[in-house]
């Protein structure tokens, strides 16, 4: 994770809308619903995964976000405002004693997507100090940082509940999460031809009625 530069009062900045109404992305058919921590309400990437798998909307089951294209990726910066947000990538770690380090192993999707689209910020994901007094979690959930890098880079690796110990206790660095939703598709029914039979007799019926009568 980069060297925490933002203080709690930027966090406590962001204006974005608790518990939005999804929003729609053209691009691809989606929907989108940002969710703000409050001082009462914050989850851990756990917790926020189950809590988005909980939710449905247009017949379709949420799930932590999933940013599969620039396109997606650009749509959830600049229209949703994600930033300080969880998001739905995780990673899976192992210590490797032989380097005294924690390595990374590969970065996946809740959704079993291919992982190949990636805009990390400049050094990320390099879990920073895992398992230290700092960071006492593994830094294997993918967040939004808080501001993008000259060349666009905007993701940064945390921990599970996205915190850092500072002097004066814990300090968090995410805001809430972005939930996204697949609409379930609705297939015509196909109507049998006995009904298209019957209906265009009954409308020749009907018109010969009203010849007769004049």
């Amino acid at each position: 994770m980069l060297i925490k530069l933002f203080t709690a009062l930027f966090f406590a900045s962001a204006s974005l809308p608790s518990f939005a109404s999804p929003v729609f992305n053209a691009s691809n058919g989606h929907y989108y619903e940002l969710h703000t921590f409050t001082d009462d309400w914050r989850l851990d990437w756990s917790e926020a995964k189950a809590f988005a798998e909980n939710l449905t909307y247009e017949g379709g089951s949420g799930y932590l976000a999933t940013v599969t294209s620039q396109e997606e990726d650009d749509f959830l910066w600049n229209v949703l405002g994600a930033q300080g947000s969880f998001l739905g990538g995780f990673d899976v770690s192992s210590y490797d004693s032989n380097l005294d380090q924690w390595q990374h192993q590969a970065w996946q999707w809740v959704t079993g997507e291919a992982f190949s689209y990636a805009n990390w910020l400049p050094g990320e994901p390099n879990h920073w100090r895992d398992n230290s007094s700092l960071t006492p979690d593994n830094e294997d959930y993918l967040m939004y940082w808080w501001q993008a890098d000259s060349n666009g880079g905007r993701w940064n690796d945390t921990n599970l509940n996205a915190s850092e110990l500072t002097d004066t206790g814990i300090r968090y660095i995410t805001r809430g999460l972005v939930v996204e939703f697949t609409p379930a598709v609705t297939s015509h029914v196909p109507v049998p031809q006995s009904v298209w039979l019957f209906a265009t007799g009954l409308i020749l019926l009907i018109r010969r009625a009203g010849n007769s009568t004049h």
